[in-house]
């Protein structure tokens, strides 16, 4: 199985990055290697920079442009298709989600998953960031069986927390994404060592795809790191992007896998199974 990560830039306006995403991704299936898989990145639809804006543009999950278009995409290229995410409408409530949506090759919605770690952070050195203020969190782990693999996700700020990826593996399993947002500082200092780390504690081929490109919003630049990253089961580093607009792949080799997992069966000799204070 080949899986590619489509690496697009930031925007303020769905009516600019759905189209871009789209061409990036009929890029994509020219390849001379066509992708099984793609992974698009987090707000890949727009940026969403505060809650004004986010809410303000926000729409049912099946009425948004992003949506609409990922699900065509898959159904007329026979892809799988994870749509980054998708900042959507919650009834009933002030805050939107944001949704990662995975299509099958046929076009049917097989996953979503909501964000559930969201990025409440000070000023790092580009301004604090509130997602919580307008993001209603999720609370599903979430996987599902693509061409007889089984995929799980998380999104962003997920990656630190190693729980959820472990939960993941529990669940079966073998591929890892990681559609993201990262800052420049964030990403500079973190970002492929928790992706390596993450594959290689949980002995999954990982797809981390991320958003890139700087938009300017009030007279301030804000920036996302991109950098999308593919890393195998061992840990080691299959194929890099920069920060601009970009299109990596890599080929999943299932057999490799099942022989680290079989070499180094981690989850069988793993001895803290529940709480760290009574798991002896």
């Amino acid at each position: 199985m080949r899986i590619a990560a489509v690496q697009t830039l930031m925007g303020l306006s769905p009516d600019i990055t759905v189209p871009a995403a789209q061409a990036a991704m009929e890029t994509a299936m020219q390849m001379a290697e066509r992708p099984d898989f793609l992974v698009l990145p987090e707000y890949f639809s727009y940026y969403g920079l505060d809650q004004k804006r986010s809410v303000a543009l926000a729409q049912p999950l099946r009425e948004t442009p992003a949506f609409q278009m990922a699900r065509a995409f898959a159904k007329r290229h026979n892809v799988g298709l994870q749509g980054g995410t998708i900042l959507a409408k919650v009834p009933g409530e002030e805050r939107v989600e944001n949704v990662s949506v995975v299509f099958d090759r046929q076009g049917q919605e097989i996953a979503e998953y909501r964000k559930i770690h969201l990025f409440d952070m000070g000023d790092l050195g580009s301004g604090a960031f509130r997602e919580s203020d307008y993001i209603k969190p999720g609370e599903e782990i979430v996987t599902w069986e693509f061409d007889g693999v089984t995929f799980g996700t998380a999104i962003c700020f997920d990656v630190r927390f190693p729980e959820l990826f472990r939960a993941l593996r529990l669940k079966g399993a073998a591929v890892i994404t990681l559609p993201a947002a990262y800052t420049m500082v964030t990403g500079e200092a973190h970002w492929e060592l928790l992706a390596r780390a993450r594959a290689a504690e949980t002995q999954c081929h990982f797809i981390a795809c991320g958003l890139g490109g700087s938009v300017v919003v009030d007279g301030q630049e804000k920036g996302c790191y991109g950098h999308s990253i593919i890393v195998d089961a061992w840990g080691r580093v299959l194929a890099r992007a920069g920060q601009g607009a970009e299109i990596i792949s890599a080929g999943m080799d299932m057999e490799n896998l099942h022989s680290i997992r079989k070499t180094m069966p981690v989850m069988k000799q793993r001895r803290l199974t529940g709480d760290p204070a009574t798991a002896f």
